[in-house]
C-alpha cells in the first residue's frame, strides 16, 4: 500500500510539475498587471510564485546533479 502511495505521488508531482521558465513568465505577468492597476507593493500571489519558482530551480538542480535518481 505504501508503495502505491509513493507511485501516486510521484506521478501528483510529475502531472504539476512547472518550469522556471513558466513560474518566472507568470510572476512577470501577474507584475506588470499590477503595476497597471497602479498597485505599488506586490501581493501575496508574488510570494508563492517566488516559492515556485525556487522550489522549480531546486528540482532541476537536483534531476541535473542526480541523473533524476532522487525520484525514485
Amino acid at each position: 500500500m505504501t508503495e502505491d502511495r509513493v507511485e501516486e505521488l510521484k506521478r501528483i508531482l510529475q502531472q504539476n510539475e512547472v518550469s522556471v521558465a513558466n513560474a518566472h513568465e507568470a510572476l512577470e505577468h501577474h507584475l506588470n498587471q499590477l503595476h497597471r492597476l497602479g498597485a505599488t507593493l506586490e501581493d501575496n500571489v508574488c510570494e508563492v510564485l517566488r516559492k515556485v519558482i525556487v522550489q522549480a530551480e531546486a528540482i532541476e538542480e537536483l534531476d541535473r546533479i542526480t541523473n533524476w535518481t532522487w525520484r525514485k
